[in-house]
This record gives C-alpha cells, structure tokens and sequence, in this order.
C-alpha cells in the first residue's frame, strides 16, 4: 500500500462535489486519491455543510457523496495530541507576525506538518512561512 503523500483541504473536496469541477482539481484527485488523505477536521466542515443545506435533491445527492468519500476515499487523519502540541507551539508564533489562522486551518496544518503530508489547499499564502510544511494549490498549474 502506498505511503499518503497529500491532506486535502476543503475546498478541494467541495470541487469534487461541483458538477462543472475545476478540471485540474478532478484529474489530480484521480490520479493522486490512492496517496491522500483528509483531516477529521475537514470531514466534519464538510458533513455540517451538508446538513445545513435545505432538504431536497442536492443536499441528498452531497450527502451521499460524502458519506461514501469518507467510507471508501481517502483516510481520515485525527487531530490528536501530537497536532494538539505542534498547533499550541506554532499558532502564537505565526499570531506574533500578524498571520492568525482559523482553528481549520490550524489543524489542518498540524495534521499536515506531522504527517509530512503536503498540504493540497486553494489558498497556498495562508500557510507561507511555515516550517516543515509543504503545500500544493491543484487549482492553478
């Protein structure tokens, strides 16, 4: 079994739920979903998502989706006590230098760095600077 290579972020897999995804998106997951991962952190944002929609087709068809993401996709990572310590040492070092985070992009991060897993996100510059973590934006070539 291949060792996980990736954390993908959340508006990586809400591209997966668009029916016009971003190509790119689509086709690096394809080719990539076997060496992924997701943080537990980003599989409940994306269940509350989900259930906050309104009833009808597309929150039924997002729901399933997800669930089956999660049963048979990529595995998901916990934030545990190792990310618990690297978070509470980086967080108020990054605070310092003006560049807070939100507590999902945080863990995030966290899962990330102590994974050695490279960070799949949307938005690249929200991580700069950050020691031993690597990002990729799979939006843009």
């Amino acid at each position: 079994m291949a060792q996980h290579q990736f954390l993908l972020d959340l508006p990586v897999l809400a591209e997966l739920t668009r029916p016009t995804g971003n190509r790119r998106v689509l086709t690096l997951f394809r080719e990539h979903q076997h060496l992924a991962a997701i943080a537990a952190p980003v599989a409940y944002a994306l269940l509350r998502g989900v259930e906050s929609l309104a009833e009808g087709a597309r929150r039924t068809q997002l729901s399933q989706f997800v669930l089956e993401l999660l049963r048979s996709g990529p595995p998901v990572l916990p934030f545990d006590g190792e990310a618990a310590i690297w978070l509470a040492r980086e967080a108020p070092r990054r605070e310092r230098q003006g560049r807070s985070w939100t507590p999902l992009e945080g863990q995030q991060a966290a899962i990330a760095t102590i994974h050695e897993l490279t960070l799949v996100t949307r938005s690249p510059a929200v991580y700069a600077g950050v020691q031993n973590l690597r990002v990729e934006d799979w939006f843009r070539p």
